[in-house]
């Protein structure tokens, strides 16, 4: 039966109808522990495989401990339906659990309708017997942290079958029903109150379940008791419409934005998820209004579901990879919700909780103006946007704000040194722990430069010269004063932050080595630098803001063992005395990092690096809550640690941009007019194909083949150029800006230092091209100005080198291979490689002349030939320690 034709029969049971798909889905089964969520845009439901559940409809904690049990005619006892839940298939639109006895199949379908505050169930029943299904619950009406509420009430309506979940007030409402229900559970009020979950059941028979869904209904309310009833009346009417509803939107999502087919399959899979991750952060609170949410996890005896509030600098680095896969529209919503609540003196909120409006959060708390960062990544972001849209009319809209916000950062360089202040301003990165305060942190100074140079384009756009000189003066001058202040030229990398000595004694939080945590930290209290080796460079890296040689030895740093697991980039190396596996700012590893490392390195032409970190965040989608990754995991074990946020937004934005902006390099700029595609392929990739790259509103499709000496490529308009739908449309005002537009297209590929470009081609004439050398590779760039075109370069092959991304085992310490360097020479190949002491690992070689001899490494057979390319590597030493060493695979060449 059509979706739209169902509706609820007498009885309460809602006849079948076909569940449509979006396309997307994974499956596996299920596996105690592992974190679920079911999220539209106004409600969710969080839980673990084989446990209960929490259902929220923003901004209030609905119920938790919700469970279903199945008791067959015939048989006394309940079983528990944990126990039996044997699968798991989770959808963009829906999640399926399947409950497996030998007498009967339970399917139960949990959805978030896009575009209600309600959660629907629906089960999907097969019995050989009738069953009684029984529902419970714990009751909350709880407001989101940290509002609180008054006690909640509640109450059982036997004719419309459902709970009323009420308080004093009678604003806030919850309702729990379903039209089979029978409560078992809420006694007369006179009776004393009892910590016991709330019951309903169900009774079905095998020819009902044949023919029909039984639903569950939950429903949310700030409005009062009748928009609640109201509304519960609505979604039970229309289930199978709204269902539609979902496919279309996720369907869409995949349909109008940017779609990467690459030979490597789980990272295609994970970019199409990370896209489904961070359009569910897209959260509408009927008290604030619609931005984008950090990420989820269970509350617990909480209010706190994970981060599942409104974070500025979460929603901005995301924005990038939003911008990245062409939805304007989600990035514009993102920033008008910020700058909704920017400060008078122009600093952007780094928090907003869910419950704001009901306390003087504003006033009250410290939370909202706690960091120093989103300020100027609020800068950022909006010249991001401009450069890919070329929406000039939102730029004027939000110029006012955007000014205010760089003045603010502007100003809290308090001593005039050029390096911008997390001092009494708020933290950048560290916001505890072992690193914490710092004084000026080099992430911060990244940003600023960042920042800088994007008002320098905005305002020269805008009409504001002399506002334009100033920002590309305030960049050069903090470009200048970073390398001067933390490069470190004995140890080869940049130093975390200047800091201002302290009086007070620190005190190092318990934990592995707290005593030699507790030395160092007594002797960085004293210092004016902070000297460690962390991750944060790799900001400044990922803007290209640092000196080309500099930053080729910091990413020796980034890409070792130390700072670099199977899973992810650890906050600090672990070679420090501040290094602990199990804290939160000083020994994690955070996708986030891995994906400024992966920028960092694909910048300054390490591509290897940047391949190892995008793939360690790719395989992350696969290993825990199924399709999203986690917050942080643990910098010793590949395990997330128990309070991380399994479904955490920035985290998915970590595969999308390396992955678009890094190993493809495509980035739209300059208003529209103007994008790049400069890739940067694994060795043993001979194809990668992408539609609907957005340019403004134009969308873009291309294609790169390569065989022996010849890479081709294919670029043209998008035959699909978007839906009409509007959430994805763009402003007229863009539409008008971008269209009027001529758009160039620079293209260049990256090569091996040893290869040499001999001709490029366009449409079959020969086209002059520049050689620009970086790091490990060389690229040929040319300009293109009509399309569709191809786009042919011939060349003599160069030498490269393909390691295989790690297999990630749960609760495996880190023990891939990383390979640093693939210098390709015209007489050797030099490679920089870790390994931990006492393995041999296998690296493939990718040569473009016969192999005269190696020296570092062996082949199995002994002697070196072009075609035995594998090549073996021994490493000495103790098995829980990366090793480095030197490689050198002596080439002989013909003449050319």
């Amino acid at each position: 039966m059509s979706a739209n034709a169902q509706n609820v029969v007498p009885d309460g049971l809602i006849p079948r109808f076909e569940l449509p798909r979006s396309g997307l889905q994974l499956t596996r089964r299920t596996r105690p522990g592992e974190f679920f969520d079911v999220v539209g845009r106004r409600s969710a439901v969080f839980g673990y495989e084989n446990r209960a559940a929490e259902a929220w409809v923003y901004p209030l904690k609905i119920f938790d401990d919700f469970r279903l049990s199945f008791q067959l005619e015939g048989y006394p006892l309940e079983i528990d339906g944990p126990e039996i839940a044997k699968s798991i298939i989770v959808r963009p639109e829906a999640t399926v659990f399947t409950y497996a006895h030998a007498a009967f199949t339970v399917r139960q379908i949990v959805f978030a309708p896009i575009e209600e505050p309600a959660i629907v169930m629906l089960l999907d029943v097969e019995t050989t017997l009738p069953m009684t299904v029984t529902a419970s619950f714990r009751p909350r009406l709880r407001l989101m942290w940290p509002a609180g509420s008054m006690t909640a009430y509640l109450s059982w309506d036997e004719r419309e079958r459902l709970y009323y979940l009420t308080e004093e007030t009678n604003c806030l409402v919850g309702i729990i029903g379903a039209p089979l229900a029978e409560d078992i559970s809420v006694m007369p009020y006179q009776e004393e109150p009892r910590d016991l979950p709330n019951r309903f059941r169900m009774r079905i028979l095998p020819d009902q379940a044949r023919r029909f869904f039984v639903p569950i209904v939950v429903v949310g309310s700030t409005e009062g008791r009748e928009f609640a009833r109201a509304t519960y009346r609505r979604v039970l009417g229309s289930i199978g419409p709204l269902y539609a509803k979902n496919v279309e939107h996720y369907a869409r999502l995949q349909r109008d934005t940017l779609e990467v087919d690459t030979p490597d399959e789980d990272l295609n899979a994970a970019f199409v998820w990370a896209k489904v991750g961070i359009d569910k952060g897209v959260a509408e609170n009927p008290l604030l209004g619609t931005g984008l949410v950090a990420g989820f996890r269970t509350s617990g005896e909480s209010e706190r579901p994970g981060f599942a509030w409104y974070f500025g600098r979460d929603a901005l680095w995301t924005a990038l990879a939003i911008n990245s896969y062409g939805d304007f529209n989600s990035v514009r919503t993102a920033l008008r919700f910020l700058g909704s609540f920017q400060r008078e003196d122009g600093k952007i909120p780094h928090e907003i909780s869910q419950s704001a409006t009901l306390i003087k959060w504003f006033t009250n708390y410290a939370y909202p103006w706690a960091s120093a960062d989103a300020t100027p990544l609020y800068v950022i972001a909006h010249a991001d946007y401009w450069r890919a849209s070329g929406d000039v009319e939102f730029i004027r809209q939000q110029w006012k704000s955007i000014e205010r916000a760089y003045l603010f950062t502007a100003k809290t360089d308090a001593d005039g040194n050029g390096l911008v202040e997390n001092t009494g301003v708020g933290h950048g990165w560290v916001e505890g722990g072992a690193l914490y305060p710092p004084h000026e942190e080099i992430y911060m100074q990244g940003v600023w430069i960042e920042a800088s140079r994007a008002m320098a384009e905005l305002a020269a756009m805008m009409g504001d010269q002399q506002l334009a000189a100033v920002a590309r003066e305030n960049a050069e001058r903090t470009r200048v004063a970073t390398e001067k202040t933390y490069w470190l030229a004995d140890r080869g990398f940049y130093a975390f932050a200047t800091n201002r000595p302290r009086k007070q004694r620190p005190e190092a939080e318990r934990g592995p080595n707290r005593a030699r945590r507790q030395k160092r930290m007594e002797e960085l209290s004293r210092a004016t630098l902070i000297d460690e080796d962390t991750v944060l460079p790799a900001v400044a890296l990922w803007w290209r803001t640092l000196d080309d040689e500099r930053a080729q030895s910091e990413l020796d740093h980034l890409g070792s063992g130390a700072m670099l697991t199977d899973w992810g980039a650890r906050i600090i190396s672990n070679q420090s005395q501040l290094y602990d596996p199990l804290s939160y700012h000083y020994g994690s590893v955070w996708p986030l990092f891995t994906g400024w490392v992966a920028m960092g390195a694909y910048r300054y032409g390490r591509p290897h690096i940047g391949y190892q970190a995008l793939m360690s965040n790719a395989l992350l989608s696969f290993t825990g809550a199924l399709g999203y990754a986690t917050e942080l995991l643990s910098g010793d074990f590949h395990v997330a640690f128990g309070r991380s946020s399994h479904h955490q937004v920035w985290s998915e934005a970590m595969i999308v941009t390396p992955l678009v902006r890094g190993l493809l390099g495509l980035e739209a700029v300059n208003g529209g007019r103007e994008w790049r595609f400069m890739p940067q392929l694994p060795a043993h990739w001979e194809r990668v194909a992408v539609k609907r790259f957005r340019v403004g509103e134009a969308r873009y499709d291309l294609t790169l083949r390569r065989a022996r000496g010849r890479m081709t490529i294919y670029v043209a308009p998008s035959e699909h150029q978007g839906s009409a739908s509007a959430d994805f449309a763009p402003t007229r005002e863009a539409e008008t800006a971008a269209g009027q537009l001529a758009r160039k297209l620079i293209i260049g590929p990256a090569f091996p230092l040893d290869a040499r470009v001999r001709a490029v081609r366009v449409g079959g004439r020969r086209v002059p091209f520049e050689i620009e050398r970086t790091g490990d590779v060389q690229r040929a760039i040319i300009a293109v100005e009509t399309l569709p075109a191809e786009i042919v370069f011939e060349y003599d092959e160069g030498t490269d080198v393909i390691v295989e991304p790690p297999v990630l085992e749960p609760g495996a310490r880190s023990q891939g291979l990383r390979l640093l360097r693939a210098r390709a020479e015209q007489e050797a190949l030099r490679l920089v490689v870790e390994g931990l002491g006492g393995r041999t690992y296998v690296l493939r070689l990718h040569p473009a002349a016969q192999i005269a001899a190696v020296e570092g490494a062996r082949f199995a057979s002994g002697n070196a030939s072009a075609s035995n390319q594998e090549l073996f590597v021994d490493f000495e030493g103790t098995p829980d320690s990366y090793v480095r060493r030197a490689v050198t695979v002596k080439l002989r060449r013909t003449t050319r």
